[in-house]
């Protein structure tokens, strides 16, 4: 496997491996990170939650700065939470861990050109 799922199976074992299409996809919807309004509220809220070097770092052209499982849940309403558990029929102690380590790689690829898309949807 290739690209961003081939990059992050690298790191994961067993069920987690197993989840990570489904939660990309939960993450993708729930978050909007296909479309410039979704990840420009994602900026907005982590930046609100004081974790917006993060995202800059996720969107830009350098390294991604890592975010742990607690600070996603922090940032995420707990209408989204809600949701991303629904969607992939995980438990929130699995979710989260494999939240914090999709969320930057979506992000990243979703900004190719290391910004932000002025608006319409964005290839995740």
């Amino acid at each position: 496997m290739s690209g961003l799922f081939g990059q992050l199976l690298q790191g994961l074992e067993g069920a987690d491996r197993d989840n990570v299409p489904a939660v990309h996809n939960a993450l993708t919807d729930v978050l909007g990170l296909n479309t410039s309004e979704g990840l420009n509220g994602l900026l907005n809220r982590f930046g609100a939650g004081g974790l917006g070097q993060h995202v800059q770092s996720w969107a830009g052209s350098g390294g991604n700065i890592p975010i742990t499982a607690e600070e996603v849940q922090s940032v995420l309403s707990n209408e989204q939470v809600q949701s991303l558990i629904q969607r992939t029929g995980l438990p929130v102690q699995a979710l989260m861990p494999l939240v914090a380590k999709l969320l930057p790689h979506a992000v990243d690829q979703a900004t190719p050109e290391g910004k932000i898309p002025e608006s319409g949807n964005v290839n995740v």
